[in-house]
């Protein structure tokens, strides 16, 4: 089994609890984006006998990559890895990323598991991680991603 991972390693706010590599310098996405394509490139050969099974856009925030960008990484993976075993496409999203023409979008991508980054349905303790949305936030975003018949959906909590 072969997986390719993508660390969009962008935040809008920076949580307390986060070990991950993140910066808040969102201006840097679109050249950070052209190096995941040259990064790309660049080890072709690494799984050269292998089948990719699974895709997985994590971060920091994946889910302020516009779908489009998304897409185009890949469709690139794709043109130089076997993706023809790949059966699950994962994108993180924070749930105030998640509007209904953000969806709209991310339906034309090939994405197909959206893990939603709840993190708590306590108000108090997203207040003290530092969390952009609250308990209501999360509810509705998990209704959107039901609505739009998102396949498959889990929720990440600390």
């Amino acid at each position: 089994m072969a997986a390719l991972y993508f660390h969009i390693p962008f935040c809008k706010r920076i949580c307390t609890y986060c070990d991950f590599y993140k910066v808040g310098a969102i201006e840097l996405m679109p050249k950070v984006v052209e190096g995941m394509h040259k990064e790309l490139e660049g080890r072709v050969n690494y799984l050269k006998e292998r089948r990719i099974t699974t895709i997985y856009f994590g971060g920091g925030t994946p889910s302020l990559l516009p779908p489009e960008q998304i897409e185009r990484l890949i469709a690139h993976a794709c043109e130089l890895f076997d993706c023809s075993e790949v059966g699950e496409i994962t994108l993180e999203a924070n749930p105030d990323d998640l509007t209904e023409e953000y969806l709209a979008k991310l339906r034309k991508t090939s994405i197909n598991r959206i893990s939603l980054g709840v993190q708590s349905f306590d108000d108090g303790i997203l207040s003290w991680m530092n969390r952009r949305h609250d308990s209501a936030t999360a509810r509705k975003a998990y209704g959107i991603l039901e609505d739009a018949g998102v396949p498959n959906i889990s929720i990440d909590l600390i």
